[in-house]
């Protein structure tokens, strides 16, 4: 016999935000940005990705720093 109060039910999250907020897919509708071809669109999605790429500019700015240090140090 199954527990009347536990249903099974499928849900996506956004990886993109800091904190998961489960939605169940059958919440979400053709229109949705998430879902659909507009997810460039999204106000996070694109602040994650402008966030990524200024973590991945510092990070190649150091190593490439680091780099010349090694080879400006060797004689």
């Amino acid at each position: 016999m199954s527990c009347p109060y536990l249903t099974q039910v499928t849900v996506v999250f956004c990886r993109a935000v800091p904190v998961k907020k489960f939605v169940p897919t059958d919440r979400l509708t053709t229109a949705s940005t998430c879902e659909g071809e507009r997810f460039e669109a999204c106000p996070t999605y694109r602040e994650t990705l402008e966030r990524a790429g200024q973590e991945i500019h510092e990070f190649e700015t150091e190593t490439s720093e680091h780099t010349a240090a090694r080879k400006g140090g060797q004689p």
